[in-house]
């Protein structure tokens, strides 16, 4: 919207130029012998070229040219890419030689050129601006600066050509005396010294600060203050002067190519300073909207040739934008009763201040001075020295929460300490309890052949092992669970004789404690499912075993619940309540952490190690199950488990087809290719075949056999068993998954083993095979199997 406002003030002033007579030339400028810089404005006229390149005779000879007081004028004309060209006329009076250095333009001009007519109508031509090598300009200096020589009585005509690529253009036509000219650049060079040294000087010790800390915060503000400065040194003239003084490609973007970076560098230090993250999820994200834009206006000066025009303005708007958000962010952390340091908000006044002095004056809203020019200098300046302060105290801060953390892992050790003793005691306890009964009723025995209490004193003996045996296992269990090494082993297995066991064992336990034992099982239940038949014995052991343990009279319940998943998934869900004593509110946080019972520095009131509800919950997480437990409203606990199976599919296949015909298993015409060696296990599958119509049946006594057959002949699927002679199942599988056997890579294959470990099953399927079948063979379930895998290939084809 600015950018079109200045557009349209531009043509209208165009408009208004066109319409007035020719203006004569302002008055002739007599030097006389003052000190101060002299301003040639008053004397200076102008003429707007708009985007036409006039060559400097079509400008001196062509009088219908409508040159304007340059007094008309700002100093700032704002953004441009136009020519200007500049007149004026200069007298020296008196008879001494005088030699000054004229201004003529800002550092960053692209063209200006100096044209100087004498009395006698002769032509001298100067020239500077950052378009040209440096060491092609006339004057040798980072600014716009010409020589301007005059002789005794000389009186001169001088044009001068400005263009920018977009940029500010300003005109700020200083005539100096040489002296004077030297005595300002030195002042000048004094203040630069001082600006550029604490900006490099931050950068480094912050990089330092970083590689010692790891606190992004700490790479985002130096690499921050590293552009800021390469974006001043260019504004100053001094990136082209001294890094490009050659020009080219990079010199003309270094104004912009560092305000990008640098913006987005400072978007990025505050939002991590400030945590937005966490403390303003919305603002986080409006901060990485504006890195996104500051990324595209980079991606623009790589991408659009010529586009300056538009990235000037667009570089000073998220400019804005970035303050906007940092003030608004500062704001919002402040509402939230977020300690923030005063520093850092100093800081950022100051930086905000000099900015928005610095983007008014590019958008020629306030006059140009040195104090407007230099604006963003005096803010970053003071913004440097208070972020600085603020840095040093989140140094402290750091510090301190470092030292905070080394007392809390100092009293977590003590704590792992004072655990690692009240284990070992425990578990010398109850390690040594069991032993001294099963020595003592062993002692006892040993002395007395007669014993008529020998099978109470067998039934101690046997208990006590039990309990020894418990204990190891879960000490084994623990260990294991601790390095990463527990794994499922899937087999199938019958779930309503497991629950049975599992529940039977329990129920004495209850009763010897004079306990009700509640059980409802549903007469739902899967007859065999596929999983974990250990981990689900002993996750129900360890919770059963802690309700009895913690319950000295009323009941202990158990509810099981299915819900089955689609055509072969069934989730169990079981419910276990008590009448015991319940868990404590400060108990309940770690009661699935390792070696915590009720309390180790309890009374031992309740035998064990404080490993169950670790194991049981290690153990459901494994399974990807639930586990809650939460206190009951009257008294006791309620735990609530679920875990996930899936269904043996021959339980499936022999509930779904009880009787079976030939026509039962009519089918497309279909190839099958059996691949195995024990000819009793062929003979059985050729009898199944014989059943089945529709369906050939070719048999391969191995491996490499079986690619021999399929050089000549195309299978629909293939029946492969493992262990094979010459070449076994393993590798055939996985080369025709890899495209080297004559046939479709994705032909499916269904395994045919004795074999059904959980290395084997993860190793088959990730060779590519489609099913598994263990032997012996089903028929009903392989004919499921072959009937789903063919229908599912032919669905693909």
């Amino acid at each position: 919207m600015r950018l079109s406002i200045l557009w349209t003030a531009k043509l209208f002033l165009h408009a208004v130029i066109l319409m007035l007579p020719k203006v004569a030339l302002s008055t002739t400028l007599i030097l006389d012998d003052q000190t101060d810089a002299i301003s040639l404005r008053p004397n200076t006229s102008i003429f707007m070229a708009g985007t036409k390149d006039f060559d400097f005779e079509d400008i001196r000879n062509n009088n219908n040219l409508s040159f304007i007081p340059l007094s008309s004028l700002k100093e700032n004309i704002g953004f441009s890419n136009e020519n200007y060209w500049l007149k004026f006329e200069i007298e020296n009076p008196s008879s001494k030689y005088g030699e000054y250095y004229l201004e003529t333009a800002r550092p960053i001009t692209d063209v200006v050129d100096l044209f100087i007519i004498d009395s006698h109508g002769k032509v001298s031509k100067q020239t500077s601006g950052d378009k040209m090598p440096f060491n092609k300009k006339t004057v040798h200096h980072r600014k716009s600066i010409f020589d301007l020589k005059l002789s005794p009585h000389q009186k001169v005509t001088a044009y001068i050509h400005i263009k920018s690529d977009g940029e500010v253009v300003m005109f700020p036509l200083q005539l100096y005396k040489k002296d004077q000219f030297f005595d300002l650049t030195y002042k000048e060079q004094v203040f630069y010294g001082f600006f550029y040294g604490i900006l490099v000087l931050a950068c480094i010790i912050y990089l330092f600060f970083f590689f010692a800390l790891k606190d992004q915060a700490f790479i985002y503000y130096g690499l921050y203050v590293l552009f800021i400065a390469l974006m001043q040194f260019s504004l100053d003239g001094f990136f082209h002067q001294y890094l490009t003084p050659s020009g080219g490609w990079l010199s003309d973007r270094a104004v912009l190519l560092t305000a990008f970076i640098s913006l987005f560098f400072f978007g990025r230090y505050g939002d991590k300073f400030l945590n937005l993250k966490k403390n303003s999820p919305v603002l986080h994200r409006a901060g990485n909207f504006l890195s996104i834009l500051n990324l595209v206006g980079t991606l623009l000066l790589f991408t659009i040739p010529g586009g300056f025009a538009f990235c000037y303005p667009l570089a000073n708007v998220i400019g804005i934008l970035v303050l906007i958000h940092m003030i608004s962010s500062l704001v919002a952390v402040k509402q939230k009763k977020v300690s923030v340091d005063p520093y850092f908000i100093i800081g950022i006044s100051f930086l905000v201040f000099g900015f928005v002095i610095f983007i008014l004056n590019n958008f020629n809203t306030i006059e140009n001075s040195f104090f407007t020019n230099n604006g963003a200098k005096f803010g970053i300046g003071f913004e440097i020295i208070f972020l600085s302060i603020s840095m040093s105290n989140r140094i402290r801060d750091l510090r301190m929460e470092n030292e905070k953390n080394q007392l809390l892992a100092l009293q977590r050790a003590e704590d792992m300490n004072e655990i690692k003793s009240s284990f070992l005691s425990n578990i010398s306890h109850e390690l040594r309890t069991p032993l001294n009964l099963i020595m003592g009723v062993a002692s006892a025995l040993q002395q007395n052949d007669k014993d008529e209490d020998l099978e109470e004193k067998c039934r101690l003996i046997l208990s006590s092992s039990k309990n020894l045996l418990g204990n190891i296992e879960d000490i084994l269990d623990f260990t294991v669970i601790e390095k990463g090494d527990h794994e499922l082993k899937e087999v199938s297995f019958e779930l309503p004789s497991t629950l049975a066991k599992v529940i039977a064992a329990q129920q004495k336990k209850a009763e010897a404690k004079n306990l009700e034992f509640k059980v409802s099982i549903p007469h739902t239940l899967p007859n065999r499912i596929v999983g974990d038949k250990v981990k689900l014995v002993q996750i129900l052991d360890h919770l059963l075993d802690n309700a009895i343990k913690f319950t000295n009279e009323g009941y202990v319940e158990i509810n099981i619940a299915t819900s089955y998943n689609g055509s072969n998934g069934v989730t169990l869900d079981f419910t276990i309540k008590d009448s015991g004593i319940g868990i404590s509110k400060e108990k309940m946080s770690t009661i699935f952490e390792s070696f915590t019972k009720k309390s180790f520095m309890d009374k031992r009131e309740y035998s064990g190690l404080g490993l169950g509800l670790y194991i049981v919950k290690n153990y459901v997480d494994l399974q990807g199950g639930t586990i809650d437990i939460a206190n009951n409203t009257n008294q006791g606990i309620i735990c609530k488990l679920g875990l996930t199976y899936q269904i043996d599919e021959e339980t499936l296949v022999m509930d779904k087809v009880p009787a079976h015909t030939a026509e039962d298993f009519d089918m497309q015409e279909s190839q099958i290719l059996l691949v195995e060696d024990n000819k009793m296990n062929q003979t059985v599958v050729k009898l199944l075949f014989k059943k089945w119509e529709n369906m050939n049946l070719t048999i391969a006594n191995h491996g490499k056999e079986a690619l021999e057959i399929m050089e000549n002949k195309s299978f629909d699927l293939i029946l492969m068993d493992l262990q094979m002679p010459e070449m076994d199942g393993f590798e055939t599988t996985g080369i025709i998954r890899s495209g080297k056997a004559n046939c479709p890579p994705q032909i499916p294959i269904i395994v045919l083993t004795a074999d059904n470990t959980s290395n084997t099953r993860k190793e088959i399927f990730r060779l590519g095979a489609n099913d598994l079948m263990t032997k012996p063979v089903n028929g009903p379930l392989l004919h499921t199997k072959i009937i789903k895998n063919i229908s599912l290939k032919t669905k693909v084809a």
